[in-house]
């Protein structure tokens, strides 16, 4: 079904069309018309034309600022809007794209001048940075063509690849040892034994260092978890809670999943349910007042003195004055429980499910390293096979 949207913005009023398309996997494609009378010419030659191109959007400043308006309202390529932090950092992107002295109108771009913007991005930007701008600009280029505003996307294929000469160097992530995990699960035992006001605090943060430990979730997961999701054997996750509390769902469809738990931690969990806070969003971890607990509230009230308890922390000299730090983050338990299923001989197709990542290529670029071991263990199997079938 085709149908015509009136928009109305900061800009001004443009007209969406909303068509049937074979080639996108929402099973529409859109473009967008300064007028109403360009919006009806437009429908009523859908038979004739061949992906029509729109021209409302003509320089990459205007398709980036559609792209942000996109991303923030409506949510692209049919997922959800993007959370407040997300859309923070799409916008230090967008600064950067906007920074660069586009030569040509965005209709007339080739895959040389997107060449020449990664070449660009990598000799005035880390090389970190130049790559998540050049995936963001690919995304506002696909959205162009999603919209109807350009025929072909240019930036397809380009890349920037992790890590550069030093990328074993880049793979080397801290994970901590068992002994130093099992010392940081000690310590959050006893961490609620010093007075009453640790008790009270205790008796939320030992459930959440436990959970994290035993189940990989990011820390934005676990202070978004529902009692719903949690169960006797596993924990589903299905939402998050950016740094500043606000409640949305997890960052993508892999990121939607089920984590298997040992009784012996859900055990944990529950014992804390009769003590927690009631909240309107249904909490595991709220705070007093059943919000969801900020990041920042989380590593100065529990993180750091947890480790400070431990004795994982180093000193270090920042403007001029000696400033304690903790040697591992709170990933670093997410870092262990992968290092744990690699160590169980886990097939990377089970840890990339159970990390939620969207890309196979992301557990191994990560984790990849920690599991070069096997091929020698490969090798062994296959002589083993040898042997057993080939003996005269």
């Amino acid at each position: 079904m085709t149908d015509i949207r009136k928009r109305v913005n900061n800009k001004g009023t443009s007209y969406q069309v909303r068509y049937p398309s074979t080639t996108n996997r929402s099973g529409y494609a859109y473009a967008s018309f300064g007028t109403l009378k360009e919006a009806r010419h437009f429908v009523q030659n859908l038979g004739s034309m061949r992906e029509p191109v729109s021209t409302s959007v003509r320089t990459v400043a205007e398709a980036v600022e559609l792209w942000l308006g996109i991303c923030e309202r409506i949510g692209r390529d049919g997922r959800e809007p993007v959370e407040r932090e997300t859309l923070k950092e799409y916008r230090r992107r967008a600064t950067i794209m906007a920074e660069y002295p586009w030569p040509k109108a965005l209709q007339a771009l080739k895959t040389a001048d997107v060449v020449q913007f990664r070449n660009w991005l990598l000799k005035y930007k880390t090389r970190d940075l130049a790559r998540r701008t050049l995936s963001s600009f690919h995304s506002v280029l696909i959205e162009m063509k999603l919209q109807g505003h350009i025929r072909d996307d240019p930036a397809a294929g380009i890349t920037i690849k992790q890590g550069g000469r030093y990328e074993e160097d880049d793979k080397d992530i801290q994970i901590p040892s068992d002994r130093e995990v099992r010392d940081i699960l000690a310590a959050a035992d006893l961490m609620g034994t010093k007075n009453d006001f640790m008790a009270l605090c205790w008796a939320r943060y030992r459930p959440m260092i436990y959970l994290s430990t035993f189940s990989g979730m990011r820390s934005s997961e676990y202070r978004g978890l529902p009692w719903s999701n949690l169960h006797a054997d596993r924990v589903e996750v299905t939402q998050r809670a950016d740094k500043t509390g606000i409640i949305g769902p997890v960052k993508s469809r892999a990121a939607r999943r089920s984590i298997e738990l040992s009784r012996r931690v859900t055990d944990i969990v529950f014992e804390w349910r009769e003590r927690c806070p009631a909240s309107e969003a249904g909490l595991v971890f709220p705070t007093v007042r059943g919000r969801p607990i900020l990041l920042a509230n989380y590593l100065v009230d529990a993180w750091r003195p947890l480790l400070r308890e431990v004795g994982l922390v180093k000193t270090c000299e920042v403007n001029g004055r000696q400033v304690e730090r903790a040697l591992y983050t709170p990933h670093a338990l997410r870092h262990y429980f992968a290092s744990k299923l690699i160590e169980k001989r886990k097939d990377p197709k089970f840890i990339q499910q159970k990390m939620g990542h969207s890309r196979i290529e992301i557990t191994m670029n990560i984790y990849g390293h920690l599991m070069k071991d096997r091929e020698e263990a490969h090798r062994l199997t296959a002589e083993e096979l040898a042997d057993d079938l080939l003996q005269h």
